[in-house]
C-alpha cells in the first residue's frame, strides 16, 4: 500500500511561533542597544538565532503533528517560505522543538505560494496519496490553495491554524 496521507506543515506561525519583524527588532534593540542591521527579515539567519530570540511551539500544531507522525503510512514534511540559505537553521529551530519530519522543504526562489503550489502538485503526483493534508496560517495563502485545491485531482484538507477551521476539497 501507498501513502494513505501526505501531511505538510507551515513553519512559521504555525508549527512554531517565530518572531514578526515588529516584535524582533525590539527585541534585537533591547540585547544589542542598535537597531536591526539589515533591510529584510524573514531572509536573515538571525531572525531565527535561537540565543537571540525565544521561538516556542504551536501547542495546537504539535498535538496535530503527533497524530500526523504516528501513522508510519502517513509521509509527513515541512515546507516553509524561508529560503533555502536558511536550511541549518530552520532544522536547528525544528530539532530544539523535537519535531522530525519525512522531508523539510525551504524556498528555493520566487513566492512562497507558488513554491508551495508546484511543491504539492509534484508530491501528490509521485506519491499518489490518498489525501492530502495541509497547516498554514497566512489567510491570503489559505484562500488562494482553495481555489488550487480545485484543480487538484485528490482529496485535499486545508486547516486555518489561526481559526482551527478545515475545509475539504473533492
Amino acid at each position: 500500500m501507498g501513502i494513505k496521507k501526505l501531511i505538510c506543515f507551515d513553519f512559521d506561525d504555525t508549527l512554531c511561533h517565530t518572531l514578526k519583524p515588529e516584535e524582533g527588532k525590539v527585541i534585537w534593540k533591547e540585547k544589542f542597544g542598535t537597531d536591526w542591521p539589515h533591510r529584510g527579515w524573514w531572509s536573515k539567519p538571525e531572525t531565527l538565532d535561537l540565543d537571540i530570540f525565544d521561538t516556542k511551539i504551536n501547542p495546537y500544531v504539535y498535538q496535530e503533528y503527533l497524530k500526523a507522525v504516528s501513522d508510519p503510512d502517513n509521509y509527513v514534511f515541512c515546507a516553509t517560505g524561508r529560503i533555502e540559505k536558511l536550511r541549518t537553521e530552520v532544522e536547528t529551530v525544528l530539532h530544539k522543538l523535537n519535531l522530525s519530519f519525512d522531508s523539510v522543504y525551504l524556498n528555493n526562489g520566487g513566492d512562497t505560494f507558488t513554491f508551495k503550489c508546484r511543491l504539492f502538485a509534484k508530491l501528490i503526483s509521485e506519491l499518489q496519496p490518498a489525501e492530502f493534508i495541509m497547516y498554514d496560517d497566512r489567510f491570503e495563502h489559505l484562500v488562494e490553495f482553495e481555489k488550487w485545491a480545485e484543480t487538484i485531482d485528490c482529496k485535499i484538507t486545508i486547516i486555518d491554524v489561526v481559526n482551527k477551521t478545515t475545509k475539504i476539497f473533492n
